[in-house]
């Protein structure tokens, strides 16, 4: 009976490791300008076999706001050996929690630059979006200045 264990638990890890191989995740800092200007920071993910880019990010403590982005790599073509750049477009959107509770939906069109270090363990990574919001919160208004840049890195399993 142990030695089944041992076998079914060798397999499970091996299966394990196989789904992370293509998993990388990470930390970003974050600088909105526009409208207002936020700082803060977010956990950034994002699956080999996937074309996107997950983050969830608090922009703002003083409300609170949780804001999330999936951003669609339309292509990351190579600058020179594992340093890369990309583009692509994105969804995104934020939750405002406190005495003027907002949700705001919008679109992205981004740019960036990645490389990859460490037999590609490590990634760092700069990007750039235009990211035109709409909030509700007390009626619905549009805020089409909103530019974010993050910074950040992503190990990958």
């Amino acid at each position: 009976m142990k030695k089944l264990f041992s076998v079914l638990a060798v397999l499970f890890v091996l299966g394990t490791v196989n789904v992370f191989a293509t998993t990388g995740i990470g930390l970003q800092g974050s600088l909105s300008t526009g409208g207002s200007t936020q700082a803060g920071g977010g956990v950034t993910f994002k699956l080999s076999d996937v074309p996107c880019v997950f983050a969830v990010a608090i922009p703002s403590f003083d409300p609170l706001v949780v804001g999330v982005s999936a951003d669609w790599w339309i292509a990351n073509p190579s600058i020179e050996g594992t340093w890369k750049y990309y583009y692509g477009v994105g969804l995104a959107g934020a939750l405002v929690v406190g005495e003027n509770s907002a949700i705001s939906v919008g679109a992205r069109a981004l740019l960036g630059t990645n490389v990859f270090l460490i037999n590609n363990f490590l990634e760092f990574y700069l990007q750039g979006a235009w990211q035109p919001m709409f909030t509700i919160s007390n009626g619905a208004k549009p805020n089409l200045v909103n530019f974010p840049f993050d910074i950040g890195f992503r190990v990958w399993f």
